[in-house]
């Protein structure tokens, strides 16, 4: 959330902010808060609300920030009655579609999952819908469940937004032509990152080199990026879209090569010496925290957010100027 967009609850005296970061909206909520507000959080404490988290991330360096922001929430509603399950699926579609289904069979009330691949989550999904589970979308699935009929809002980025903020970041830079590892086939937001490239810099500008599961396997993921720019003489920026798959890249690209990434990670240390440009940062740990938030107001309060927009947790740009401000919270593992 970028300073400019942050609004003032005069009656309060807080700040969205106040009540966002740091894992602080329940402690402010319930410190500050009056009226409607602090009773549904305080209803909580009669309630047995169960939330899912389901998703098909690991937990490396991006989805170990979004499981802290999950931690967190789960921590600040423990006493309310609130209990959150966790599952991390690695790729692997059927361990997502059963955590899915374990989920509604535990009598989950609200049901936070990412969205990858929408035909293979369709079915348990829909299932949910029509048991009365509320349905929120993380990170990836902008879209995908609109028209389901307890889809309550998306919490993420817009992938394609994100894409063309990079490329404008390599434009700035006089990059002629960038190299973009998509390192999970099938996943169409990172897809629709590369074509968010694509309509900054070019058709002709941008090279896609789709190497799936190229996190399991990071020899032969820098071995295939090697061979691209010894093949392709004309590349002259790189673009990896996980830092587990971009850090170790930097080692096997020309020297000179401009180097943007998504997501964080340990890029910092790399864009503060300035062997990285920047970092695409969609701030994580909020899409891990927001969504128990979410499922807490509506369980309570019957609360909705967005009126069919996502909520928006990025993108914003780290670059040398700002990376030294987000290095100590990068050091947290909250960003």
């Amino acid at each position: 959330m970028n300073d400019e967009v942050l609004e003032t609850f005069e009656e309060t005296g807080l700040s969205r902010r106040g009540l966002l970061v740091k894992g602080g909206l329940t402690a402010a909520g319930l410190t500050a808060l009056g009226g409607p507000t602090a009773v549904a959080f305080g209803a909580t404490t009669q309630a047995n609300i169960k939330v899912a988290v389901v998703t098909h991330g690991d937990t490396g360096s991006f989805w170990s920030v979004f499981k802290k922001g999950v931690d967190q929430a789960a921590r600040d509603f423990r006493g309310r009655g609130v209990s959150v399950t966790q599952v991390y699926a690695n790729n692997n579609v059927a361990k997502q579609v059963s955590g899915i289904n374990a989920a509604i069979a535990a009598g989950a009330k609200i049901i936070a999952t990412s969205v990858p691949d929408a035909s293979a989550l369709k079915d348990p999904l829909r299932k949910a819908s029509a048991r009365g589970i509320q349905i929120i979308t993380v990170n990836s699935g902008l879209g995908a469940f609109d028209d389901l009929a307890t889809y309550e809002v998306h919490v993420g980025q817009t992938e394609d937004i994100a894409g063309q903020g990079a490329g404008r970041q390599f434009k700035k830079a006089g990059a002629k032509k960038v190299l973009i590892v998509i390192h999970e086939a099938g996943n169409s937001g990172l897809q629709q990152r590369a074509d968010g490239v694509r309509k900054i810099m070019g058709g002709s500008a941008v090279k896609v080199l789709t190497i799936p599961n190229a996190k399991s396997d990071i020899p032969g993921t820098k071995a295939k990026v090697k061979a691209a720019f010894t093949a392709d003489r004309s590349l002259d920026a790189f673009l990896g879209l996980d830092p587990d798959v971009t850090i170790p890249c930097t080692d096997v690209v020309r020297s000179g090569t401009k180097v943007g990434t998504f997501d964080v990670g340990g890029a910092i240390k790399l864009i503060r010496s300035g062997k990285m440009l920047f970092a695409i940062d969609q701030q994580q740990y909020l899409q891990g925290y927001l969504p128990v938030v979410f499922a807490v107001l509506y369980a309570t309060n019957l609360n909705t957010v967005g009126n069919g927009a996502p909520v928006l947790t990025g993108p914003g740009i780290i670059n040398r100027a700002n990376a030294a401000r987000v290095a100590a919270l990068a050091a947290k593992g909250t960003r």
